[in-house]
């Protein structure tokens, strides 16, 4: 049986100043158990960084998951660092006690165990919310547990923005590590293409810093990858100069539906005339009105307000308008009001080709779904489609391998928000069920693209395979797997993410 010196081992890592830990000399299955496995990280961080279930900061920090599935799941302890230093020796105490455990930034996943993880530890970087404007404004350092909303506020005051996510409340890290969709997407493409400097503790608990002329390999495979890589402590990304922008929510009645599929459409075909201008359309049933609704959300980063892009959206007959000038933060709050924490969750997310044609197909496997499941009082279901336009995939320097295409494509994804968990079962076979005839019937049309959005895809969705990414991407990221992580430990200790 193997024997390990608890105190040795750490001693090496940690400095004497932490001599006055016991020696405990232990079997490799007790110091598996993620219990001490707590109790010693709380030995190692005394500063009130180790939080065990039922103190005030682990309760408040469970509870601002986006989806409350995840709220539900409890870890043995979970720790807050304050800094690289602090992520690489608790990766270390974790790796060599053999405990599994998650990662946290924003927590915005509605995949249980994506940020969270039941009896192990989840390591929790919401004080990792660094703000640092560098390079004489031509830069930022982020932390991947700041949040967009306060990212917006704190750039506004000199004037700038950065390609961020466009609902306030979630954080950076996966975010950004996913790929990361912004309204500068069409004149800059995904976020993840924008970032020039990563700091990293990887899986061989190396404090790497990682940017197009440093660990290159490294620097390609965390642009889509999300967590399978390590944990980012850092992200450094340039700035875009910015005043107010134009833009806000359109509702429209259900029988406009037809003219809001074409004026999205034409908008993705004629992105190459206005990159400043975006817009997705959303639409859902809420059972609480037994109604469904039908909106779009527009946008001018330029605060153009008479954008002939955005022309045929805003002249269909609308019941509201939001549309103003206004700061990109206020954009992220008005659209973080409309993501409510506290509900159950399911999310998946398919690709199409984008035309009329293809919207439809999604539109009517809508409304059968609403039309048969039988819903919860407070509960609904939502669909958002969003061009993905020409100028944003040509600029894809990342793993997602969608610079070759040749017209824009259209990208969906549905929601089901419930209050009940007795519900969770069938909400999760009607998510299933509509992905299922979306898939069908965009496949039986020729409009069904392979590839997945990590950011969007549930737990039985596989983003990292194929036909999603293709052969030679997962080769090369598997080269770089094995170089940063030779024996798969992330695979093994980090249960809740896709691997490579």
């Amino acid at each position: 049986m193997l024997w390990l010196t608890i105190l040795a081992v750490f001693a090496s890592l940690i400095g004497a100043s932490y001599a006055r830990v016991e020696q405990v000399t232990l079997t490799e299955s007790f110091i598996s158990y993620p219990g001490y496995s707590c109790y010693l990280l709380s030995r190692f961080f005394p500063n009130n960084q180790v939080h065990f279930p039922s103190s005030p900061p682990y309760t408040d920090a469970q509870s601002a998951y986006w989806s409350s599935q995840q709220s539900f799941i409890a870890p043995g302890c979970r720790f807050t660092p304050h800094g690289v230093q602090d992520v690489q020796l608790a990766v270390n105490h974790l790796l060599l006690t053999n405990t599994s455990f998650a990662i946290a930034s924003g927590g915005h996943s509605s995949n249980n165990g994506a940020s969270n993880i039941d009896a192990g530890v989840t390591i929790d970087l919401s004080r990792l919310d660094e703000v640092t404007i560098a390079e004489e404004g031509n830069a930022v350092w982020l932390g991947p547990g700041a949040r967009w909303s306060d990212i917006y506020a704190k750039l506004e005051e000199s004037g700038l923005a950065v390609s961020g996510g466009r609902v306030g409340h979630v954080g950076v890290g996966g975010y950004v590590l996913g790929g990361g969709f912004s309204w500068f997407a069409n004149e800059l493409g995904w976020t993840c293409d924008q970032v020039l400097e990563y700091e990293i503790v990887t899986p061989a608990r190396q404090i790497l810093q990682v940017s197009a002329t440093e660990n290159e390999d490294l620097f390609w495979a965390l642009k889509g990858s999300l967590g399978a890589f390590g944990v980012v402590t850092r992200i450094k990304m340039p700035t875009v100069r910015i005043g107010n922008v134009f833009g806000g929510a359109l509702t429209y009645r259900q029988e406009h539906v037809v003219d809001v599929f074409a004026a999205l459409q034409a908008l993705a075909m004629k992105a190459r005339e206005d990159l400043y201008s975006q817009a997705y359309v959303s639409f859902g049933w809420v059972q609480l009105h037994k109604r469904h609704g039908t909106s779009a959300y527009l946008m001018n980063t330029a605060g153009d307000r008479s954008s002939a892009a955005l022309a045929k959206l805003t002249s269909i007959p609308h019941v509201a308008s939001s549309l103003r000038n206004m700061t990109l933060g206020e954009s992220a709050r008005e659209i973080t009001d409309s993501n409510p924490l506290g509900f159950r969750r399911t999310k998946f997310t398919l690709t199409a080709s984008s035309t009329e044609e293809a919207m439809h197909i999604v539109h009517d496997a809508y409304l059968r779904t609403t039309a048969s499941t039988r819903f919860g009082p407070d509960d609904m279901l939502g669909v958002t489609m969003q061009p993905l336009t020409l100028p944003h995939l040509l600029k894809g320097r990342n793993i997602f391998s969608l610079r070759g295409e040749k017209s824009p494509l259209l990208l969906l994804s549905a929601e089901f928000w419930w209050s009940d968990r007795a519900y969770d079962e069938m909400y999760e076979e009607a998510a299933r069920a509509l992905h299922d005839a979306w898939g069908a019937e965009l496949q039986a049309k020729g409009l069904l693209h392979s590839w997945l959005y990590p950011n969007y895809a549930a737990s039985w969705q596989r983003p990292f395979e194929e036909p999603s990414i293709p052969q030679g991407a997962q080769e090369a990221l598997e080269s770089v797997r094995q170089k940063h992580d030779p024996e798969d430990v992330w695979r093994q200790l980090v249960p809740g993410i896709w691997h490579v």
